[in-house]
């Protein structure tokens, strides 16, 4: 059976689907709109992700197109669709240690562009709008998060079985700087990645100096 959206299979023959709204950002009537379609589906189990998604459990196979199908005509462009992971701050509209001049929504907004441009396979990417990374910026694939005037943009971090921080690659970037650098390292991916390798592998592979020199192009 095909499926219009990515699912992962349960034991059961039952199927999971997760979605990326608003970079999990919603208002209570989004949540009673979720629940509603959850209920019309049959699907017995949901959880908030660590990657700010909602994930549906449980779902019979014949209920994932249509549930997908009703999830995109609610929330429409809403629905954030990045190939890999985008993690985004709550930002200044919500914390306090967010730095003034930064937007990190419209930042991840430009890089899901950039990932549906590319095809570098599984890219986490981490968005933060100060130091604190509370969005895990600096255990992503590519991290960007706001340190004085400017971005810093980070490669090769991993927070599964090899943990540790992705080394600097640029800093005290604009906005526009910021969106070369990431595209230019999703094209690095795209050329020098082994199939599904991630990119700390590929870091301790090819060195992250190649990596630098190619930014410098």
């Amino acid at each position: 059976m095909e499926f219009n959206t990515q699912v992962t299979a349960h034991k059961d023959d039952t199927y999971a689907l997760s979605i990326n709204l608003d970079y999990g950002f919603m208002s209570p009537d989004d949540l009673i709109k979720i629940a509603e379609l959850a209920k019309k589906y049959n699907v017995t189990k949901m959880m908030a992700t660590t990657a700010k998604k909602v994930s549906f459990y449980n779902v019979p196979a014949e209920n994932v197109n249509p549930l997908w199908d009703d999830l995109k005509a609610t929330f429409g462009a809403r629905l954030r669709t990045p190939k890999g992971k985008i993690i985004v701050c709550p930002g200044k509209d919500v914390c306090k240690f967010a730095m003034p001049g930064f937007d990190g929504h419209a930042m991840a907004d430009e890089i899901t562009k950039i990932s549906q441009a590319h095809n570098a396979g599984k890219i986490k990417v981490g968005v933060s709008t100060c130091p604190r990374c509370c969005s895990m910026a600096q255990v992503r694939d590519i991290g960007v998060y706001a340190a004085g005037k400017g971005w810093t943009v980070t490669v090769g971090g991993n927070g599964a079985s090899r943990p540790h921080t992705g080394g600097v690659v640029a800093s005290g970037l604009s906005d526009e700087e910021v969106v070369k650098v990431v595209d230019k390292i999703y094209s690095f991916f795209e050329a020098t990645k082994n199939g599904d390798e991630r990119s700390a592998k590929l870091l301790d592979r090819v060195g992250v100096d190649e990596l630098k020199a190619y930014l410098e192009k």
